[in-house]
């Protein structure tokens, strides 16, 4: 009997959670931050970062109260709660919660309790109280006044925290947390590729292959946050010629030089209702 129950145990903790994790999959060491925010791209394990966060904040009794965010009613149901990665799939048989579906709530056996909640709906957090939260895909949501109504609820407790996990898009928002780097927030980061053990052989030989080195890759795969946009330059560039023609010209045309060497800077015509430009430019040589 005793030989059976260490080798249970012993099992139990070479597959714990903190023994398989990656380093950047666990909590950030100190009690000064408030919210972990995981930059991290697609396939990385965000979910399961998640959801393990929540039930070891339940099981230790540093939670009671927990708010399940997720971009959709669906997705905090399909994903956060019962996806592959989801809550009941990781939860110990010792420890599993029940699963109330039309009250969007889970209920372990200690009696933490965790609610789920639609970015769509940012009224349904104005009244509840939570000691902590998951965000998952803020980027993704739809309705940035969630995050305010979901803050304003994090009140209860000696130090609520929350994690958000989101593939980085440059929304004002997830700026906002960036710029609060250091204060009392703390950002991990992490790839598709640190994850690639864990993944389909052909997610890597074909989306990979086609995305990777991209602009969409650079977001999606190696959690880049893109401040560029595509076409800025051309759409700069229209803007300033529309402000040297009149409304409804901008043609603009070089013409040619007659001189032996020509310099296509010297010499420029204009059509009818276009704004003759000057005929010479300072020369740099």
């Amino acid at each position: 009997m005793g030989s059976s129950f260490a080798a249970q145990l012993a099992d139990a903790l070479e597959n714990s959670w903190p023994a398989v994790a990656r380093p950047n999959q666990l909590p950030p060491p100190g009690d000064w931050w408030q919210i972990w925010l995981l930059l991290a791209g697609r396939g990385f394990g965000k979910t399961r970062t998640l959801a393990e966060w929540v039930c070891d904040q339940s099981a230790s009794g540093q939670a009671s109260r927990i708010a399940l965010v997720a971009a959709t009613a669906a997705d905090a149901r399909d994903v956060l709660v019962e996806g592959e990665s989801g809550i009941l799939s990781v939860s110990p048989t010792w420890f599993r919660p029940i699963y109330e579906p039309s009250k969007r709530r889970l209920t372990w056996p200690n009696g933490a309790i965790a609610t789920t909640f639609s970015a769509e709906e940012p009224e349904r957090l104005r009244g509840p109280q939570h000691d902590a939260a998951v965000c998952d895909e803020l980027g993704a949501w739809s309705r940035p006044e969630t995050w305010d109504m979901l803050q304003f609820g994090l009140r209860l407790g000696h130090n609520p925290r929350c994690l958000v996990a989101t593939t980085p898009r440059p929304i004002k928002l997830i700026r906002e947390l960036l710029a609060r780097e250091g204060h009392d927030v703390v950002v991990t980061r992490g790839s598709t590729y640190e994850n690639r053990a864990n993944l389909a052989p052909g997610f890597f030989d074909q989306v990979i292959r086609k995305y990777e080195g991209s602009r969409l890759g650079r977001q999606e795969l190696n959690a880049e946050l893109l401040e560029d946009t595509p076409g800025a330059l051309k759409h700069s560039l229209a803007k300033w010629i529309s402000r040297l023609a009149p409304a409804g010209n901008t043609n603009i045309w070089p013409t040619p030089s007659p001189s032996p060497t020509p310099r296509p800077h010297q010499h420029l015509c204009h059509q009818p209702g276009t704004r003759r430009l000057p005929q010479r430019f300072p020369r740099s040589d």
